[in-house]
């Protein structure tokens, strides 16, 4: 793994907040802030209520973009990180209950309602990416703070 996909990963774990990007019936986009997720790799997990238009539109077409930046960042130094890829709907048990410790173990709240058994209603996704785009003002303007990482051959859990 490279540098700056060590650097990316760190970026992305340390990420308080995320907005998902995905597209509604009359193929607009729709974007949404989420706290209750986590990253294992370069892989995102979130949870949401299942009766959710999110859920309708991933199930439509799962397509989706993440999007990770930090607040308060100074200009020259400016960083986010956008994931496009696939969401598709964790089931597998092993893979559930990984997702819902990872999610706990970043956010005290998701783990009270855990523990309060206040979860029933709700989904949980995983989004496999296809493409990293880092936009890093620390490497200039324009095309050059641009940089993006295609990803291949990322394991699939079925």
């Amino acid at each position: 793994m490279s540098i700056v996909e060590n650097k990316v990963l760190e970026y992305l774990s340390q990420t308080k907040l995320i907005i998902l990007a995905t597209v509604n019936e009359d193929k607009e986009p729709v974007l949404r802030v989420l706290g209750a997720f986590a990253v294992d790799g370069l892989v995102t997990y979130f949870s949401t209520n299942k009766n959710t238009a999110k859920v309708k539109q991933i199930q439509s077409n799962p397509t989706v973009s993440v999007f990770y930046q930090h607040e308060n960042q100074e200009a020259p130094f400016f960083v986010n990180v956008a994931v496009t890829g696939k969401a598709s709907e964790v089931t597998e048990k092993e893979e559930l209950d990984k997702v819902i410790k990872l999610i706990s173990d970043r956010s005290p709240n998701f783990k009270s309602r855990v523990e309060n058994n206040e979860i029933i209603d709700t989904i949980f996704f995983r989004v496999d990416p296809k493409e990293v785009k880092v936009l890093d003002f620390s490497k200039g303007a324009g095309p050059n703070a641009v940089q993006v990482i295609s990803v291949r051959n990322q394991p699939s859990v079925d």
